[in-house]
């Protein structure tokens, strides 16, 4: 049965009898489930030393030109050297960020934290439009500006929010804040419907309810139109 990788994780296993070099494929692959399997790191904002210590684990800061996002060990390179070795995340890997004593994990190529009950994460809003994206999921979204902003809803072909997914929008700053939903998708079951906010220091409750169907909640201006 010849060598072939295997679902999850990616390990290779099934060698062929003296099959040459597969202790090299065994011991990379033990090492990806050693860094793996109940994940840990450093951090993932601390730019990479040119020299680590043994067993140091680190992910690449989002910002980094090469192997962004990804998780750098301080281990044994193929040549037999200390040196970086880089493990590129799939979807869903989950790890601890310890110097945010966290859990992130890796969602839409990006690594997003994991909700803790009763802690709602904050995003800040600077521009003036936004449209709802996955790491949204599960936030309060507050617009800061003196502009008026527009924070839409796209089409689930776009972003495929799971139903009961919940958004909620602040605004905290004196420029209006319009929730609007993109062409295709109801807002109390107006198809591309909008309404503003209710002033600064007012707020709504975005829910999933169905396939491109939202609901607002909450201090609005007026009726969705």
């Amino acid at each position: 049965m010849p060598e072939r990788i295997m679902p999850g994780l990616g390990l290779r296993a099934f060698y062929d009898p003296g099959q040459r070099n597969w202790g090299t494929s065994l011991s990379e692959d033990l090492r990806r489930l050693s860094a793996v399997v109940q994940a840990r790191a450093a951090s993932r904002t601390t730019p990479l030393p040119a020299t680590g210590s043994t067993g140091q684990m680190l992910i690449v800061p989002a910002a980094a030109g090469a192997n962004a996002n990804a998780l750098a060990l301080w281990d044994q390179s193929p040549a037999g050297a200390a040196a970086w070795v880089y493990l590129t995340p799939q979807e869903g890997w989950q790890i601890w960020i310890a110097d945010e004593a966290r859990h992130v994990r890796f969602t839409a190529g990006a690594w997003v934290e994991v909700p803790r009950p009763g802690i709602v994460r904050i995003r800040t809003l600077t521009a003036t439009s936004h449209t709802l994206e996955a790491v949204d999921l599960g936030s309060i979204l507050e617009t800061t500006g003196s502009s008026a902003v527009t924070v839409t809803i796209p089409s689930e072909a776009t972003v495929p929010f799971e139903f009961g997914a919940l958004i909620n929008v602040t605004q905290v700053g004196a420029g209006v804040a319009t929730v609007a939903a993109a062409a295709g998708v109801s807002l109390n079951g107006v198809v591309g419907g909008s309404v503003a906010v209710d002033g600064q220091w007012s707020g709504v409750a975005l829910v999933k309810r169905g396939a491109d169907a939202w609901i607002i909640q909450g201090a609005l201006a007026g009726a969705v139109a």
